[in-house]
């Protein structure tokens, strides 16, 4: 990850989360951590200069209408469970 990269996430408002999948770090954020609650389903994050939605499905969280790895939508998902305790 470019450090001007980083350094434009960490500029950005809301919560910063860190999360390494394949022994690379990536940081991200909520875009509205606002609305998440029990019920969510769906998770809008930053990533990588990018939005992306994360969406439930059951009890694993995937990526939106992109072909993105499934396995990190949902350690992404979990991270965010755990921090806001749902």
């Amino acid at each position: 990850m470019e450090s001007n990269h980083t350094e434009d996430i960490l500029n950005n408002k809301g919560q910063l989360f860190r999360i390494t999948y394949q022994h690379h770090d990536y940081y991200f954020r909520v875009i509205k951590p606002a609305k998440i609650t029990a019920s969510t389903n769906e998770i809008e994050i930053l990533l990588d200069e990018k939005t992306y939605v994360i969406e439930r499905e059951g009890r694993t969280w995937v990526f939106k209408g992109t072909g993105l790895d499934s396995d990190f939508a949902n350690a992404i998902g979990r991270l965010i469970c755990l921090r806001y305790r749902l």
